[in-house]
């Protein structure tokens, strides 16, 4: 008897092992285990991290000392960076998984998720050249102009640099 094939809402997993691609076994259960780690971290620093940060973060690898957080940004990087040792704390005194926990290193992953211009790439190379096109014939506006003049009066001290700045907003 065959295998009865699974409907198209199964899980991608699912139509994978179907077909005979699964996942190699201890891939399949370190992913099982990242996923289970992953909420039960979202879960501990709910009150802690913002949800901008915690709707991007994934668990992506861990010893019992060492925590490898994937992120969306370089500015949540930094953030959880700068407050590992209050995470840890929370983590260490929260939770038995997490219980050894002496370090939480945090990776950056770019996801399509998280670009905000989901393009096919021809068409991005497309909409990128007509962007250029219409930025190079585009005027300043009133607050570049105000910016750049700001800066040539009061933190610039190089007078051709001055100039030049000048002569920017001037045309």
């Amino acid at each position: 008897m065959s295998k009865k094939q699974p409907n198209r809402l199964a899980k991608l997993i699912d139509h994978q092992a179907f077909a005979g691609s699964a996942l190699p076994q201890t891939l399949a259960d370190n992913m099982r285990l990242y996923t289970k780690m992953t909420a039960e971290i979202k879960e501990l620093l709910v009150d802690c991290l913002p949800e901008e940060i915690l709707s991007t973060c994934w668990v992506v690898g861990f010893t019992p000392e060492q925590l490898i957080l994937s992120v969306g940004s370089v500015t949540a990087a930094n953030h959880i960076r700068y407050l590992q040792s209050a995470y840890l704390r929370v983590l260490t005194e929260q939770s038995i998984t997490f219980k050894q926990l002496k370090q939480i290193r945090v990776v950056i992953a770019k996801t399509s998720t998280h670009n905000h211009s989901i393009q096919q790439s021809s068409s991005f190379s497309m909409t990128k050249s007509k962007t250029l096109e219409i930025n190079e014939n585009q005027a300043l506006s009133q607050n570049t102009k105000r910016t750049i003049s700001q800066a040539a009066e009061h933190v610039t001290t190089d007078e051709n640099l001055k100039k030049a700045l000048l002569r920017l907003i001037n045309d």
